[in-house]
């Protein structure tokens, strides 16, 4: 039987969208809320777009990544199962990736090679699946997470945005020193994104156009990733 036929099934296509429309659903949902507790809090209408307007633009960048690399993930496992594992953000997209490559390995085949069979995509399929569980685990635990915050700071909100940055800095880095270290292309991309995003802050400031640095992720992840490519040939 061919793998590509099942992975490409209406009823594939079906649940991704019921997925995608859950995720459309609960981005609204919590857009409305944020939205309600700004307006009780006192921000004025100009100041709520320009925390949105902020926020998009910044995503552009994340986005554009995740993207790509969901392209390869399409070419490879078919377009249906793809949209079935992202199209609601299950996982990193790049996780995603990893886990069917490995599993294919584990099951003696080539992930997107031609010879790829209905084994190699069934391991896929299992493990992908067995990984997302994580996520559902992770939820399951979130409602304690903020008794533990105000345990572990003790309601200090300046130590709290301490700890949130170091977290976020120290999460970056071993990810990209990770991806630093596989090859030159991948040195030079992770270097280049992180000198020019923090050139274009500096240049935001001194040609005092605060808008720039909104726009600032994007443009170096676009920039590195390009050259990235070009140097990989």
């Amino acid at each position: 039987m061919d793998w590509k036929a099942i992975a490409n099934e209406w009823w594939v296509w079906f649940s991704g969208g019921v997925t995608a429309v859950l995720g459309l659903y609960m981005a609204w949902y919590f857009l409305r809320t944020a939205l309600r507790f700004m307006h009780t809090q006192g921000f004025t209408a100009e100041q709520t777009r320009a925390m949105i307007r902020g926020a998009a633009i910044t995503a552009v960048g994340p986005v554009l990544a995740n993207v790509f690399v969901m392209i390869a993930l399409a070419v490879a496992i078919s377009p249906a199962f793809a949209w079935q594992r992202e199209g609601v953000g299950v996982g990193s997209v790049f996780t995603e990736l990893a886990q069917a490559s490995n599993a294919a390995i584990a099951a003696g085949e080539k992930f997107g090679d031609p010879s790829f069979t209905i084994k190699g995509f069934a391991a896929a399929v299992l493990i992908m699946n067995i990984a997302g569980w994580g996520w559902s685990v992770e939820a399951i635990f979130t409602r304690y997470l903020g008794k533990l915050r105000e345990k572990v700071t003790g309601g200090d909100q300046a130590l709290l945005a301490v700890i949130a940055g170091a977290s976020m800095v120290a999460i970056f880095s071993y990810y990209s020193i990770s991806n630093a270290m596989k090859s030159t292309p991948h040195l030079v991309t992770v270097v280049l994104a992180a000198g020019l995003s923090m050139f274009l802050f500096k240049l935001a400031d001194w040609i005092k156009v605060p808008r720039l640095k909104e726009w600032a992720l994007g443009i170096a992840m676009f920039v590195a990733m390009f050259i990235g490519k070009i140097l990989a040939g």
